[in-house]
């Protein structure tokens, strides 16, 4: 079963990342690792796959 309210957070965060690096406060190691933590907090489900 899906988590929609994880679902929702982890597109939040994941936009707010990818917003922080374009305009340059995370390196894109920094994006990386900051995704990966959010992947392991939130646990999102992929419908795609």
């Amino acid at each position: 079963m899906i988590n929609v309210k994880n679902e929702i957070q982890f597109a939040i965060v994941t936009r707010t990342l990818k917003d922080m690096a374009q305009a340059g406060f995370l390196t894109a190691d920094e994006l990386t690792h900051a995704k990966r933590l959010a992947v392991e907090r939130f646990q999102p489900e992929n419908v795609w796959e």
